[in-house]
């Protein structure tokens, strides 16, 4: 860890942006370092976008600074950051054609022309678009004009590279397969990249590490395993994995916390807060309801193909989850299941501010190994 400080890349402390009296971005900060992919996930209005923008110089803080190599550059315009960007709209000019589109920007900055031929040959050879230079835009494919959104990116040897949302025009099998490109071309050249999505599949797949923002705000910052392994709260749990965690609101009576009508408490001597309990729906077992602690009934199912989602809901109570189960099953909507999961798969949260309440485990009361619904 000694050397961190050297790889620091990028630094963004306390940026904060407003829109009158809409809060975009609250006291954003995070550290980026050399070569990593990074992506900025959350639901739309959250403030990732603008944060890009920022960070382009496309938008200015009102607060906070952003240092780029040690570099102050929070006042900077975005010709003077050196960096790439590569919009949701691939920005290409419709009436000049593939080739002139991967030029422009360095004829723009008044580059050296005696290079133009060879990175020019550089980049249609690495983005498959050497067949496609005397096309214009309106004769690609999604995914050709992506190829080339992408190769004015990479010809102007910025070694920051800003996406925002590049997927979200292309159908989902196109996007599979972009990704992976995506992902490959930037460690092929060792791309510091910040990527904006919505798709948590898409930042699931292709990130070192993921910024999830929540109405401005960072949620958590993590590693994509600990992400979905580690929620730090009911939102993150929720957006991470799909479906999303299933939460349960606890019953609390005095200090024993309560399932549905479970006779036994799900955790005991808990005075803390009021809980609500997590579980994913691949931690789900189905098993006979006679041998079950408690009883269910199944609302609706729905066939994906490798596995069945099945919602159910617990008795005499108004609780519904989700259960993720292999393969194809037919169950009767209305007939009784039991459920089951390990202790290990339980999350609980502070049912007041969604937080994660790591500390509540040792409360927790083993019922026959298993806790069974």
């Amino acid at each position: 860890m000694s050397n961190y400080s050297s790889q620091r890349y990028l630094s963004l402390k306390n940026i904060s942006k407003s829109w009158g009296s809409k809060i975009a971005l609250n006291e954003i900060s995070f550290d980026v370092q050399e070569g990593d992919f990074v992506a900025l996930l959350g639901p739309s209005g959250c403030g990732k976008s603008t944060m890009l923008r920022t960070l382009a110089g496309l938008e200015f803080a009102d607060k906070g600074t952003i240092q780029l190599q040690q570099k102050d550059v929070t006042r900077l315009s975005p010709s003077q950051r050196r960096l790439s960007m590569v919009f949701q709209s691939y920005a290409l000019f419709p009436h000049l054609n593939v080739r002139e589109n991967l030029l422009f920007g360095l004829k723009a900055r008044g580059e050296d022309k005696s290079q133009f031929a060879a990175r020019l040959a550089e980049v249609a050879k690495l983005m498959e678009l050497e067949t496609l230079l005397d096309r214009l835009p309106s004769q690609l494919s999604g995914g050709q004009q992506q190829r080339v959104a992408l190769g004015r990116a990479v010809i102007a040897n910025n070694k920051l590279c800003l996406m925002d949302e590049p997927l979200s025009n292309l159908d989902a099998k196109l996007r599979q397969s972009m990704r992976r490109e995506i992902r490959a071309l930037q460690k092929k050249l060792g791309l510091t990249m910040i990527y904006v999505t919505h798709d948590q599949t898409e930042a699931m797949s292709m990130a070192d590490r993921i910024i999830l923002l929540n109405d401005g705000c960072i949620e958590q910052q993590d590693t994509p395993d600990n992400l979905y392994n580690n929620p730090a709260s009911i939102f993150t749990a929720q957006f991470i994995g799909a479906p999303p965690m299933n939460i349960l609101p606890l019953t609390r009576q005095d200090s024993h916390h309560y399932l549905g009508d479970m006779r036994t408490p799900i955790v005991q001597n808990y005075r803390a807060s009021t809980l609500s309990l997590g579980l994913r729906a691949e931690d789900i077992q189905l098993c006979s309801p006679e041998s079950a602690k408690l009883t269910g009934e199944v609302l609706s199912y729905e066939y994906m193909g490798s596995d069945t989602l099945v919602v159910c809901r617990l008795a005499q109570t108004s609780a519904t989850l989700t259960v993720k189960i292999p393969g194809m099953r037919h169950l009767g909507e209305g007939s009784p299941v039991g459920l089951e999961w390990t202790q290990a798969a339980q999350y609980f949260f502070s049912t007041a501010n969604g937080k994660r309440c790591h500390h509540v485990g040792e409360n927790v009361l083993a019922i026959d190994e298993r806790v069974a619904v």
